[in-house]
């Protein structure tokens, strides 16, 4: 698949955000429309799940590498060692199971408590990013309040 094969894949990931509840081992059961894109969309059966600036991320292995190619490409030495010590610190490749869940690394269930977490995740650039609820309540207020600023500006609200 070429890069631009993958960019427009990731395009036809299902939108908007979904709530999940971590197993008691922590372990993170993807939905059927999520398992239908990753495997069959992208044919993809592997993933890294990792935890960045308070968000898990789980990037699907030729997205993840992606990813990681154009840190190395676009960072400093310091700052891609800083990004991918972090990333690794947290971080685990990992595949779906027979019950289609993923497990992320101990050290990521034990730094955000995950057994029996429950978590809202969404769309990004077709892969999941996701917080813990109450913290993901506390960032929709944030967003809120950014976007009302955005549309009380005295030029106008910026447009994407």
């Amino acid at each position: 698949m070429t890069e631009e094969e993958l960019s427009n894949k990731q395009l036809e990931a299902p939108p908007g955000s979904f709530s999940l509840k971590a197993d008691g081992q922590g372990r993170l059961g993807i939905p059927l429309d999520w398992v239908i894109y990753f495997e069959g969309t992208l044919g993809e059966r592997d993933f890294f799940i990792t935890l960045d600036k308070g968000w898990i991320k789980i990037f699907p292995k030729r997205i993840w590498m992606k990813q990681n190619a154009a840190a190395f490409a676009q960072k400093t030495e310091e700052e891609y060692e800083d990004w991918s010590m972090t990333m690794q610190h947290f971080g685990t490749l990992t595949s779906f199971d027979k019950e289609k869940r993923l497990t992320p690394s101990q050290t990521l269930r034990t730094e955000l408590n995950l057994k029996g977490a429950e978590l809202v995740m969404m769309n990004h650039q077709g892969t999941l990013r996701g917080k813990l609820k109450s913290a993901y309540d506390e960032r929709v207020v944030s967003a809120r309040e950014s976007s009302d600023r955005q549309v009380s500006r005295p030029d106008g609200a910026r447009l994407l």
